[in-house]
């Protein structure tokens, strides 16, 4: 997941910084990110579909290499994180014979 973009030198003497990247939309591609957020909902719903190893196989054959690591950040950075408060709470038999 790699995007290649064009660098430019600046050339004046009091210039802080000396390479400049183009940048894209916010839409397109986050702030110093290296992949396009179509990349990454892609890469998110693969993950969420099969998950891990056999994503990591599947998209190394729609030539989207991406590591099974890489899924597993994508999946949790992209999930809702949900603070409400529990209403049905289950208990399982397994627990009540296990004491």
């Amino acid at each position: 997941m790699t995007v290649v973009t064009r660098r430019f030198w600046c050339e004046a003497v009091l210039c802080g910084r000396h390479i400049f990247c183009e940048r894209f939309g916010d839409n397109v591609l986050a702030r110093y990110g290296r992949g396009t957020q179509r990349l990454e909902t892609i890469v998110h719903h693969l993950g969420q579909a099969l998950g891990g190893r056999p994503v990591a196989a599947f998209a190394d054959r729609l030539m989207v290499p991406v590591n099974n690591d890489t899924l597993l950040r994508v999946v949790r950075r992209r999930t809702d994180d949900r603070n409400e408060d529990l209403k049905v709470i289950g208990i399982d038999d397994f627990a009540f014979r296990r004491g």
